[in-house]
């Protein structure tokens, strides 16, 4: 007579389903008490002179209440370049338990450009913080002999197709005029010509370069030769677009 064959029973069935959803429940309660105890209620600005800080935390849009944890830092980073235009690094940080620090680097105007009908003032990473009256743009170093196109405040900077130079590479020309200290001893940039850029300095010389040019290198020569090599009544053309880098001619004014 055969044995009859036992069934076994299979364990953990429901161990196995059990377990998964322990670990979904943990990490429910988890999320539920780090979103009912960690709260904004302290917000705090650093690095702002031409902004209040309640002018910040407002642009923020952040409120007393907020989840500190769910908060998006890039939306609020945005949200301040956005609406405060002399802003132009926005850096919230997190402090636990309960406040938000929102670090900020302001910038100034350092060049006018036309367009659009308007002058309008730049910074010199090339965002367009305001636009003014032809006035108050002669007070700022003039881009000229190309215009803006479609400009629009805190935007960057973009120029007309037709441009021979670059937003990126003006944005740079500007940062290294300032490095020098040489942003206030220049007039204008002209773009005018597609073969040369040309800077007005010092109200007494024409400076010619390539669009390609290393700027740094060119900016710096210039501020050595002028204030070192050249008399103080001499005017004319420099010529810094020789096949010597090193090599710059001064062409003087005729009298």
């Amino acid at each position: 007579m055969a044995k009859k064959r036992k069934k076994r029973r299979r364990r953990g069935g429901l161990g196995r389903l059990l377990r998964p959803m322990s670990v979904i429940l943990a990490a429910v309660a988890m999320v539920a008490a780090l979103t009912l105890f960690f709260k904004v209620e302290h917000i705090t600005v650093t690095g702002a002179s031409r902004y209040g800080a309640e002018e910040i935390i407002a642009a923020s849009g952040v409120e007393t209440g907020d989840n500190l944890i769910l908060l998006d830092r890039y939306r609020v980073a945005q949200r301040i370049y956005t609406s405060l235009p002399y802003i132009t690094d926005v850096r919230p940080k997190q402090e636990f338990p309960n406040t938000l620090n929102i670090e900020v680097t302001e910038t100034r105007a350092m060049a006018a450009i036309q367009g659009s009908g308007a002058y309008w003032l730049l910074s010199g990473d090339g965002k367009i913080l305001e636009a003014v009256d032809e006035p108050a743009a002669a007070d700022y170093l003039q881009i000229i002999g190309v215009q803006a196109a479609e400009p629009a405040v805190s935007g960057a900077l973009a120029l007309q197709e037709d441009s021979p130079i670059e937003p990126a590479r003006l944005a740079e020309l500007l940062s290294v005029l300032d490095e020098y200290e040489a942003l206030n001893r220049a007039d204008s940039v002209d773009c005018s010509d597609s073969g040369v850029l040309v800077l007005n300095y010092d109200g007494r010389f024409r400076v010619e370069m390539f669009y390609d040019a290393d700027f740094d290198f060119k900016i710096a020569s210039l501020v050595k030769i002028v204030d070192e090599k050249l008399e103080p009544n001499e005017t004319g053309t420099l010529l810094m677009t020789m096949e010597d880098e090193y090599q710059v001619n001064l062409v003087p004014s005729k009298r």
